[in-house]
């Protein structure tokens, strides 16, 4: 016995030993993966000589980005798992052989009770060598009810990552937008930077000369200089988010991280921007549009669905049965049969919590729906948000154009004054050349924000333009809703207002439909019950 435990221990230990990982594989593990997806990603490389568009780079994103990608895996899991929920509806099947065999006879012998002797000689009923088949098809009532709820649970859950998927769409839309935007500000600036930034190098033996020769004052010279040092970090700090913008459009896109993608920029020769609906509007396709809606919705069908669940546990466990037996004992008299039956149980002292765990449920259904009009109202002021934003960006742009316009034609005017000699020295000249092409790259930059700042509005509102066919679309949609919503609500007034009046006309003695009914209670009597019946029309698409 000690030697067959000390056995177990030892098997025990190599057991334990074998499944524990130590911190030095799992570095190795990481090295490892970490030169596959080094591997993988330098592979995932754009043409050089292609210049992009805004569509190309969002169709490319979201055929290519990976966090879009864990999404579809996501969606693809879910419907697995509608699968496998619908196939749990099936009835049990089991098949059951059993072989047994001995080496002696199985016999016994019996004694009566009353007087202690043996009643019967030894005797035997079974062979020494058995094999008994069973095959069994069974059908719970009540799993085949909860197998379809989860079945339905599953496809809201389903509909739910469809949800999840659309708004990361949406978001990885409005992040390509905004960082195109920031690469296409840029790179429409970045010659004139690069070439404003060699000359404000050379500006430095300038401002020598001048400190040597004494033409200017040393104040004058030094606010000169300190201008200059200004407006260059500006252009550097253009430089640098230009080359940020290219790594991060190229990880948004799904390729490797690098600072050389050229991007389409005729979009900033002209504002281009679509009229907006009104505000009232824009709220009504926001409401029915976002996805976080629609998954809270779905949600609260999940928590009914959920509730219908614990009414179904409830009920009894009612179990239906049908058995296939067959023996090889030839001391039975049938070696084979059949049987059906049913089975029924019911775990009383279960009752009081399910009855606390639906009432649980009602609660948290009473709390998805105020969560979800607590959402309704902060997409609402998203709304609200974002239209003011994209008013006030406009109005920002139209400051910028006009001192660009300015600038431009100063600058203009001290070119054609210095070239006829006038008293501008070069040194002005060069710091209006500066300052010019600084408000032609604020100018870029805040049309960039107005574009911006519609997709920003499209990203609220849950939608992916705001073309009239888009917006006729979705307000028919919600015009035959609330027609639907009003017909019930008629309905249900005309319906009280003609048991109110059946019950005056039947209170002053009258039966209806008596001729001694009045004239004026007939004819509004009629004209509710057609009121009542009469179809709503919508206007279809």
């Amino acid at each position: 016995m000690l030697k067959k435990f000390r056995t177990l221990l030892v098997l025990a230990v190599i057991f334990v030993l074998t499944g524990c990982h130590s911190a030095k594989e799992a570095r190795e593990r990481r090295v490892k993966k970490a030169a596959e997806h080094m591997g993988q990603i330098k592979l995932k490389t754009l043409p050089e000589s292609r210049v992009f568009s805004l569509v190309d780079c969002i169709a490319i994103g979201l055929q290519h980005n990976l966090d879009l990608k864990v999404y579809e895996l996501k969606e693809r899991i879910a419907d697995e798992k509608v699968t496998a929920q619908m196939l749990g509806m099936l009835p049990e099947l089991s098949i059951d052989n059993q072989f047994n065999s001995r080496n002696k006879t199985p016999g016994s012998s019996s004694y009566a009770i009353e007087t202690g002797k043996e009643s019967l000689v030894s005797s035997r009923s079974v062979d020494n060598t058995i094999n008994n088949l069973k095959i069994e098809l069974a059908l719970s009532i009540l799993d085949f009810g909860l197998a379809y709820l989860n079945s339905a649970q599953a496809e809201d859950r389903s509909l739910i990552t469809v949800e999840q998927k659309r708004r990361a769409e949406q978001n990885l839309k409005l992040d390509i937008v905004k960082t195109y935007f920031k690469v296409a500000a840029a790179q429409d600036a970045i010659d004139t930077t690069e070439k404003l930034l060699e000359k404000c190098k050379t500006l430095e033996e300038v401002f020598k000369k001048l400190e040597l020769s004494k033409a200017v004052t040393p104040l004058r010279l030094l606010d000169e200089r300190k201008r200059f040092i200004r407006l260059e970090k500006r252009l550097m700090a253009y430089r640098r988010s230009y080359q940020n913008a290219c790594i991060e459009l190229r990880a948004l896109m799904g390729y490797m991280p690098m600072s050389d993608i050229r991007v389409d920029t005729a979009c900033l020769k002209k504002l281009n921007i679509a009229a907006l609906p009104d505000i009232a509007t824009m709220e009504k396709i926001a409401l029915v549009e976002r996805p976080e809606l629609y998954q809270l919705d779905i949600q609260t069908s999940i928590a009914v669905t959920e509730a219908r669940k614990t009414i179904l546990m409830m009920f009894p466990q009612v179990k239906v049965f049908v058995d296939f037996v067959n023996s090889n004992n030839s001391f039975l008299y049938t070696q084979s049969w059949w049987e059906i039956g049913v089975h029924a149980a019911y775990n009383l002292l279960k009752l009081p919590q399910r009855i606390a765990e639906y009432r649980a449920l009602n609660s948290e259904i009473d709390e998805i729906s105020m969560r979800t009009l607590a959402l309704s109202i902060g997409i609402m002021a998203q709304v609200r948000i974002a239209h003011a934003n994209i008013l006030e960006v406009r109005e920002r742009y139209e400051l910028d154009d006009k001192t660009y316009s300015a600038y431009k034609k100063h600058f203009k005017v001290a070119s054609e004054t210095f070239a006829a000699g006038g008293d501008l020295s070069k040194l002005e000249l060069d710091r209006y050349e500066l300052e010019t092409a600084e408000t032609f790259i604020n100018r870029l930059i805040s049309m960039s924000s107005c574009y911006v700042a519609y997709y920003r509005l499209l990203n609220t509102l849950g939608v992916n333009s705001l073309d009239p066919a888009t917006i006729e679309l979705v307000m028919n949609e919600i015009k035959r809703s609330e027609a639907r919503e009003k017909a019930r609500t008629m309905s249900k007034v005309a319906q009280k207002e003609y048991v109110k009046i059946s019950k005056e006309v039947t209170y002053n003695g009258v039966v209806l439909g008596n001729n001694t009914v009045s004239a004026e209670l007939r004819v509004k009597l009629n004209a509710i019950a057609a009121q009542a019946a009469k179809p709503v029309k919508t206007k279809e698409l």
